[in-house]
C-alpha cells in the first residue's frame, strides 16, 4: 500500500464512530409477563437518555432483542411505548429509526428544557439536603474526570445522572416525566455533539462552573440562583462556535 493511501486510510479510521457499548438490563432475573416488558422499557429509555443512539440511526426489532438478550415481544413492547413518547419513529419490517429534529424544533425544545428543569432545580434547592449535595459534589467530580479525560461514555451518563438526581430532589412527580419526555427527544442530538466540549476548552470550564453554581446554590438554599444557573447550563453547546453547524438536523 502506497504511503498516500494508507493515509487515507488511516484518517477513515480515526474519523470512524467508536464502537457503541452494548445495552444492558438489570442483573435480576426476567419473570414472564408485563415484568420482562417493563424490564426492557427502563433499559431502552435509559439507553437513549444516556445517548446510546443517534439521529437518523435506523434499528431494528431482532437486534435490539439481541442486545438486551430479551424475547422479541417484550422489546417491541417497549419500542411502542418509546415510539408513543417521541424517542423513535416507526417504520416498515420490524425496525424504527431515531427522530431527527430542523433547528426550529431544537430551539423549542430547548426553551421547554430552561423551563421546566430550571423549575425542577428551584424546587431541589429547597428540599434538598446536606448528604444530597455532598452526593451531587461527587458525581461532578467524575463528571470532570472523565470529560479531562475525553470519555465521552462516562461523561454522558454522569452528567445525566446528576441532572436526573436534582429532578428526583425537587419531588414533583408530574414534572420528572415532562423533563424525561424532552430528555428523549434531545439525547441523540446532545450526545452526537458532545464532542465539542473536549474541543472547546473554555466552554468546558463554562459547562463546569454552570454544575459549580448549581451546588452553590443549592448550600445557600436559594432557588433563584438555582434555576439560572440551570438555565445557562442548559445553553453552553449551542454557544460554541460552529454548533449548529455540525447538528446532524434537517431543514425547517
Amino acid at each position: 500500500m502506497s504511503t498516500a493511501k494508507a493515509k487515507r486510510v488511516s484518517a477513515r479510521k480515526s474519523r470512524a464512530k467508536p464502537p457503541r457499548r452494548p445495552l444492558a438490563v438489570s442483573a435480576t432475573e426476567p419473570t414472564p409477563g408485563e415484568a420482562a416488558h417493563s424490564r426492557a422499557y427502563v433499559a431502552l429509555k435509559e439507553a437513549v437518555l444516556a445517548g446510546h443512539f443517534r439521529p437518523g440511526e435506523v434499528i431494528t426489532l431482532r437486534a435490539l432483542a439481541r442486545e438486551l438478550s430479551m424475547g422479541e415481544m417484550p422489546v417491541r413492547e417497549a419500542l411502542r411505548r418509546l415510539t408513543s413518547e417521541g424517542a423513535f419513529e416507526g417504520l416498515p419490517n420490524r425496525s424504527a429509526r431515531v427522530p431527527t429534529l430542523n433547528r426550529r424544533q431544537v430551539e423549542q425544545l430547548i426553551d421547554l428544557r430552561q423551563l421546566l428543569e430550571g423549575k425542577a432545580a428551584a424546587l431541589a434547592a429547597r428540599n434538598i439536603t446536606l448528604v444530597q449535595i455532598e452526593h451531587l459534589r461527587a458525581v461532578q467530580t467524575g463528571i470532570e474526570k472523565s470529560l479531562s479525560a475525553a470519555d465521552l461514555h462516562t461523561f454522558t451518563a454522569l452528567n445525566m445522572a446528576f441532572h436526573f438526581e436534582i429532578y428526583r430532589i425537587a419531588d414533583n412527580p408530574v414534572l420528572v416525566p415532562l423533563i424525561q419526555m424532552l430528555w428523549l427527544r434531545m439525547a441523540p442530538l446532545v450526545a452526537s455533539t458532545v464532542t465539542l466540549l473536549t474541543k472547546a476548552s473554555s466552554h468546558r470550564r463554562v459547562a463546569m462552573d454552570n454544575h459549580e453554581r448549581l451546588l452553590a446554590a443549592f448550600q445557600a438554599r436559594d432557588p433563584a440562583a438555582a434555576e439560572d444557573a440551570m438555565r445557562r447550563d442548559l445553553v453552553v453547546l449551542d454557544k460554541i462556535p460552529g454548533y449548529w453547524e455540525s447538528l446532524p438536523i434537517t431543514a425547517g
